[in-house]
């Protein structure tokens, strides 16, 4: 078999992802194994001319940014970082913590508070991640709990828990998109959305990981101190990924800030209320209804959460001045706490530039030959749910793991005569274990940033449970199949 043959296979695209996972492993640096990636499939697609590699990896990774609106995310993701560092610097999360205090006593409670912020922040995961982390971490750290497991909630209900809301996320918009775009393909008359509610009772791998976090919280569950103890090396190794900023050390402001509540609960409202309106607003444009639920899920979600961000940050900022808090103490901390999310920014920017160039090489060529082998019918689902699980954890996106799969998906449920709504669901949760327990996840990437843990200590600390989830999804795919 030859160079051209080999690549005709599609085997390639399977292995790049496994090697960066495997040097990140190694080497315990994201960005570098992720870099090392981009240029190898650059170097196999282009048949090892390296300044042909080079233009493509930058075609790639500039692609990445204006396709799916990913630019909105990016500034949507420093914009909330400076949004949480300036109300930081207001004395609101200190006043929100004292206030908080007095009800919340335990490490039980601070984590349900992240809870207790879900229906109020569901919108979108890294909205969520950020605004109920952002009290999440502050309670945590008052009652001196355990920040593995704060990430690990933290993770749960910024993915998982949000994938099985069928209304008002921007998951459902993008996950019709891909069912009716695979509908089209199959030439299938069905409704996607009709599809896709049917499929939430068989989304396992995300319904067992929410079970689990609420025993974790509320029974107090794994996570013991001689599993997952917290040493002075992880602080080293947070100071090591995550920088240390003197310039921001040296304010005196924020220590001098008189604590204020009402400086965490005004913009964080203020927030809620203009994702919600911009959401509708794009909506009701896209659409030309004025049907409150069908303007959620037809909105500009990416544009309309940044439009958000953007809005709510200029009056936050208004609103402090008021207070006579220096605009140069505002700008300071813009840059400080925006600063923060430049890791996970740039993890995101490389790992979508990455997916698009395992597309390039085939990889749904390679997954259709392996699932389109002969197989019992039943085994179908479990088959696609243990590759979707490999994909997303290799890519680390639950998005493109469900574009890739969900057009090879349907047809195959059809042709086999199984529910389709089951192998919806099995691809839907193939994708969610990655986006949920890679190091190149972004909900993972999110959590461990916010909640002040090094990232491969939080994807170490959840791997059992990850596990745990996979395992038993994996049964239930291969028993549901017999009873449908």
């Amino acid at each position: 078999m030859n160079y051209t043959e080999i690549l005709n296979t599609g085997a390639p695209a399977a292995l790049i992802p496994l090697a960066v996972i495997l040097l990140a492993a190694f080497t315990k640096k994201i960005v570098p194994a992720l870099i090392t990636g981009i240029l190898l499939g650059g170097l196999l697609f282009t048949r090892g001319n390296i300044i042909e590699t080079s233009l493509y990896a930058a075609h790639k990774l500039s692609g990445a940014l204006k396709a799916g609106d990913g630019v909105y995310i990016v500034f949507f993701l420093y914009l909330f970082g400076a949004l949480s560092d300036i109300i930081k610097v207001s004395g609101g999360i200190k006043g929100f913590t004292l206030l908080a205090s007095r009800v919340v006593k335990t490490e039980k409670g601070a984590l349900g508070a992240v809870w207790a912020m879900t229906p109020f922040t569901f919108i979108d995961c890294c909205f969520h991640g950020i605004s109920a982390g952002m009290v999440g971490k502050s309670l945590n750290d008052k009652v001196n709990g355990n920040k593995k497991k704060l990430a690990f909630v933290l993770n749960i209900t910024s993915c998982l828990l949000i994938i099985l809301i069928p209304f008002g996320t921007t998951y459902v918009g993008y996950i019709m998109g891909v069912i009716s775009s695979a509908f089209t393909k199959a030439g299938m008359d069905m409704p996607a959305y009709d599809a896709y509610l049917k499929s939430i009772p068989f989304n396992f791998f995300p319904i067992i990981m929410v079970l689990i976090s609420v025993f974790a919280v509320v029974f107090n569950f794994g996570f013991k101190k001689d599993y997952l103890p917290k040493t002075a090396h992880d602080d080293d190794i947070f100071e090591k990924e995550h920088g240390h900023d003197e310039a921001h050390e040296k304010c005196t402001f924020e220590e001098n800030a008189p604590p204020r509540a009402a400086n965490l609960i005004i913009p964080l409202s203020a927030l809620i209320f203009m994702t919600v309106f911009f959401l509708y607003y794009t909506g009701r444009a896209n659409t030309g209804e004025n049907g409150f639920f069908t303007s959620l899920i037809s909105a500009d979600f990416e544009r309309a959460i940044f439009a958000s961000g953007l809005v709510t940050l200029v009056l936050t900022s208004i609103f402090y001045l008021f207070q006579k808090i220096p605009l140069r103490e505002i700008e300071s901390h813009f840059f400080s706490g925006g600063n923060e999310m430049l890791t996970p920014i740039v993890v995101l920017i490389l790992s979508w530039g990455l997916s698009g160039i395992i597309s390039d090489l085939g990889f749904e060529k390679f997954v259709s030959s392996v699932v389109a082998s002969k197989l019992p019918a039943f085994l179908i689902p479990v088959t696609i749910y243990l590759i979707g699980s490999a994909t997303s954890y290799f890519i680390g996106t639950a998005w493109g793991t469900w574009a890739l799969l969900m057009p090879l998906a349907i047809p195959l449920a059809a042709e086999a005569g199984i529910s389709v709504p089951l192998v919806i669901g099995a691809v839907l949760s193939g994708g969610a274990l990655g986006d949920h327990a890679s190091p190149l996840g972004e909900t993972g990437i999110l959590s461990a940033s916010i909640a002040g843990v090094p990232l491969y200590s939080h994807i170490r600390s959840q791997l059992p449970y990850s596990l745990l989830g996979l395992g038993v999804s994996a049964v239930l795919f291969v028993v549901f199949p017999l009873f449908l």
